[in-house]
């Protein structure tokens, strides 16, 4: 059986005011020519199909896409297989299912799912599937760790940290049980499949996560007798522990500037016995993204088109130093907003103080009240609004003063 593990699609996500859709659908579209591509049997994802702050309306469109792009891979029998993550939120998702009929039917009594469609499955569960082949495959399916999915009530603790203990002990329990499940079929190989943080994984985040950030496993608690570990979570593409069968494949494209420098795209898996399987990694290019300083903005900008043929598609942030004679931040701002459609963020900033241009880095001279009013001026650049917002923000700033 050949199978593309993918995670973290976060489908209808916005970064600011950017709409990400047109950007994460093109990553769908290659996922799926990748999967006739390779001639795979199963499409695995790993939870976090949708981004946390998606509309159920939103939602139906968005798997409205997936199953027309997924169409044809279906339609020769093929089976996406996915699960949900910490942004795959219970209300929004069940009623999603429900009224896509992804809801994962009864798989009889042998365990077997009916191939050639897609199941988004919200809850623990034992199931297999049988590729193209004849090769049967079992899954141990394994959601994000909220209360709802491991049946903890709130009377069970009484803080963050607690909760999150009690949330670990239930899934490293259910993980070590599931070969109890009446369809679980010990001879068969068996893809751990699940949404975890696992210890030892590398994050971009700058501090150390704890037990009130998140829930926190050890690569042990995942119990390696299987055949892989089909992980998602962390965006990082990474090998966990050394075994080259425990994978985070990373996030489906950029999703902040965090991404910028990670590789994006799937991992390709083929089972043939029980004996642990080593995937390879097939590239999807991510959404451009670029931090781009200007030391003397206005003198810069005729140079910035040809430096950035992307500029159309790329996401950009703006760190600015001080404006030249004779032109204005306001006027730089649009000019720069019009070459780079998607600008994300632009801050204004000045110069070290030794009269120097600065080639990297500055540093914030502004005072607070001056900082109030440049960065609403600059966020504000076309909006109707402006003069009103600006003369709110004045009226608040002459109050502080007052006081």
């Amino acid at each position: 059986m050949r199978i593309i593990h993918t995670a973290d699609w976060h489908l209808c996500d916005r970064l600011g005011k950017i709409d990400r859709t047109r950007d994460l659908e093109a990553r769908v579209e290659a996922v799926a020519a990748l999967c006739l591509e390779h001639r795979a049997d199963v499409l695995l994802i790993a939870g976090d199909v949708f981004s946390e702050q998606a509309t159920v309306d939103e939602m139906t469109r968005s798997l409205e896409h997936v199953v027309k792009t997924f169409a044809p891979f279906c339609a020769r029998g093929g089976t996406i297989l996915a699960i949900t993550g910490n942004h795959d939120r219970d209300g929004k998702v069940n009623m999603v299912r429900a009224g896509m009929k992804l809801a994962a039917p009864d798989a009889g009594r042998d365990g077997v799912l009916p191939a050639g469609r897609m199941y988004l499955v919200n809850g623990r569960a034992v199931a297999s599937l049988v590729g193209a082949g004849g090769q049967r495959v079992q899954f141990v399916l394994v959601p994000y760790p909220f209360s709802s999915r491991y049946d903890l009530s709130a009377t069970e603790y009484r803080s963050k940290e607690e909760e999150n203990r009690l949330l670990h002990g239930r899934v490293a329990e259910w993980i070590q049980r599931a070969s109890a499940d009446p369809k679980f079929d010990p001879a068969l190989p068996t893809i751990l499949t699940a949404h975890l943080h696992v210890r030892g994984s590398e994050v971009h985040a700058v501090y150390k996560m704890s037990e009130r950030d998140d829930v926190l496993f050890d690569l042990g608690d995942l119990n390696p007798m299987w055949t892989y570990v089909a992980l998602g979570h962390i965006h990082k593409p990474q090998i966990l522990g050394g075994a080259e069968n425990v994978r985070y494949p990373g996030s489906l494209d950029r999703l902040d500037f965090g991404d910028t420098h990670d590789e994006h795209g799937v991992l390709l898996l083929e089972i043939d016995g029980a004996r642990p399987v080593a995937p390879t990694r097939l590239r999807i290019p991510g959404t451009p993204f670029h931090t781009i300083e200007l030391a003397d903005p206005a003198s810069e900008l005729d140079s910035l088109a040809e430096k950035y043929p992307d500029r159309e598609t790329a996401i950009v942030r703006f760190r600015l130093g001080a404006c030249g004679a004779g032109s204005s931040r306001d006027e730089v701002g649009r000019k720069l907003r019009k070459l780079f459609p998607r600008c994300h963020d632009m801050k204004w900033l000045e110069a070290e103080a030794d009269g120097d241009a600065p080639t990297v880095g500055f540093t914030v001279r502004a005072g607070f009240e001056t900082t109030v009013r440049e960065y609403l001026g600059e966020k504000l650049i076309g909006d109707a609004d402006r003069d009103r917002v600006l003369e709110l923000a004045e009226t608040f700033l002459t109050e502080l003063r007052n006081r």
